[in-house]
């Protein structure tokens, strides 16, 4: 799978502050810490570690907002994420919020049986976005953390099998 795990932290502007504030962290953070991409107001890195540097530096000047932990999708995924979801970066890649989905593929992707049609078919009301199988093995679903009970139940309905993935 072509799944990343990233890290985002928001980096808040402070009142009152001058220009050459806001320049000077800036900075900072490039000396220190390797951003892969921004959105807005949020700074990307790819390891915890970097996110745990970043949070301390801006938090040393009153500008750490939350962090999150995302799903950086794969080179190429051309679809914009539901903005409550996710988000696309200013380098073009899209990013999923991790505490907020996960995915499932069909446990026999190639499987063209009516039945894993018939579910797919009533799941993808639920399903946040695909991951198409030229840009993975098998097609990956993504959908809300909290409708995995319903995923597994339309799954056990049509006789269908699908595994969730957490890397």
């Amino acid at each position: 799978m072509k799944l990343e795990r990233m890290y985002g932290v928001e980096m808040e502007a402070p009142a009152g502050k001058l220009p050459g504030f806001y320049a000077q962290v800036v900075h900072k953070i490039g000396e220190q810490v390797a951003v892969f991409d921004r959105a807005q107001q949020m700074l990307i890195v790819k390891s915890e570690e970097e996110c745990e540097q970043l949070l301390s530096i801006l938090g040393k000047h009153q500008m750490a907002g939350e962090s999150f932990a995302l799903w950086r999708l794969p080179e190429g995924f051309a679809e914009t994420p539901d903005s409550d979801y996710g988000f696309l970066g200013l380098s073009g890649n899209a990013y999923l919020l991790a505490d907020l989905v996960t995915f499932f593929q069909f446990t026999e992707p190639n499987n063209s049986s009516q039945e894993q049609w018939a579910a797919l078919e009533q799941m993808k009301e639920h399903i946040l976005l695909q991951i198409p199988e030229k840009l993975n093995h098998t097609p990956l679903y993504a959908v809300d953390r909290n409708l995995t009970d319903l995923i597994d139940g339309i799954a056990r309905a049509y006789t269908t099998d699908i595994q969730w993935i957490e890397e």
